[in-house]
């Protein structure tokens, strides 16, 4: 399977830009789809040589992402019809989302919509590829307090994933899994002309390959590790495995290029990443930073090594989409930091008036 026309949705996000440039990378002719005429010309200005038959762009606003339809003119506008779909986008849930079930509802059924836009109006897909993150449910499972209405408590699930990293590993990955159990559903009730690849990292890091404005631009996993680094509080996302975005984003482009992944479901984990591992990482490679570095709170560590790896076993995508070999924590967080601690200089130099 040679991919020729790929659609991405989300390209301008932290995982999709990574995607993006490395479909760019191997000549495929790629549709990014952005959320705004700005977020278009700043991926321009990142491949300014490559050309409009290989990059060009289609724009979807953020408000408009759970409209049903709402890429069918992305899909259907273009004179050279794709052949693969990669849809990057998460839900977003709003302030009303107090209730799990209906966090889960709203990340499956809007995946769902996209595959319905697909079916519809794209006739020559032959493949669609979506992403999940473990980080996603995590974030909103642990969170210490809930602020959306007056009413809102902090339900007995939250409690318990706050405190319990396997609990809430289990429940994250159930949760993927029910999202995938309804997309699959759709498949086999509407018998598409395309495939479905579903992959999920736990929590992705690394370098940002689009141009960061501030610290605040940080997504995925990069907001706990930096947040590690500079004595602000911890995300409580809990979530000790990690993915290294260029990583997961080499498996999507396997993804697409290997006939055998039809219809199949894989994991991308490099492993733990735990906040003893990120403090000596960073006083290794960037001492200036120790007076920063927040020490790690108390961690039982047989509930650490206990935790079931079964639920982010990544070998059906070593067997068969080649990712022998995944970056080391390491490689991750230098790389990352190298890049947070530029930008910070660089802020700090503009609020000073001498940028």
């Amino acid at each position: 399977m040679s991919p020729k026309r790929v659609l991405i949705t989300g390209a301008y996000g932290f995982v999709g830009s990574h995607i993006l440039d490395q479909f760019l990378s191997i000549d495929v002719s790629v549709r990014a789809v952005v959320g705004s005429e700005a977020e278009e010309e700043t991926l321009r200005n990142k491949f300014p040589r490559t050309s409009s038959a290989q990059l060009d762009f289609a724009i979807v606003p953020d408000e408009d992402l759970s409209v049903p339809g709402a890429y069918d003119d992305a899909l259907s506008a273009t004179p050279v019809p794709f052949d693969t779909v990669v849809h990057t986008i998460s839900a977003n849930p709003s302030e009303e989302e107090d209730c799990f079930s209906h966090f889960v509802n709203l990340e499956s059924d809007s995946k769902r919509a996209l595959l319905e836009s697909v079916n519809a109006v794209a006739p020559k897909v032959r493949r669609v590829i979506v992403t999940s993150s473990l980080h996603s449910f995590a974030t909103w499972l642990a969170a210490s307090e809930v602020r959306r209405t007056t009413r809102s408590t902090i339900s007995s699930i939250q409690s318990v994933a706050a405190t319990d990293p396997e609990y809430l590993l289990a429940t994250c990955r159930a949760s993927v899994d029910l999202v995938n159990d309804r997309l699959w559903k759709f498949i086999q009730n509407e018998r598409p002309r395309f495939d479905l690849v579903a992959l999920c990292a736990p929590s992705v890091c690394g370098p940002s390959i689009r141009p960061l404005r501030s610290l605040a631009d940080l997504e995925e996993g990069n907001q706990r590790a930096w947040s590690m680094c500079n004595s602000f509080t911890i995300p409580p996302d809990g979530m000790l495995y990690y993915t290294d975005v260029r990583d997961f984003a080499f498996a999507h482009v396997q993804a697409a290029l290997i006939p055998q992944a039809g219809n199949r479901r894989f994991v991308i984990s490099a492993g733990t990443m735990p906040s003893q591992a990120v403090s000596d990482i960073v006083l290794k490679h960037f001492p200036e930073l120790a007076d920063r570095v927040t020490p790690p709170s108390p961690v039982n560590p047989i509930r650490s090594e206990m935790l079931s790896s079964a639920l982010v076993d990544s070998t059906p995508a070593t067997v068969m989409l080649g990712l022998v070999r995944y970056r080391s924590v390491d490689e991750t967080l230098t790389d990352l930091a190298k890049q947070l601690v530029e930008l910070e200089q660089k802020v700090r130099g503009i609020g000073n008036g001498r940028g």
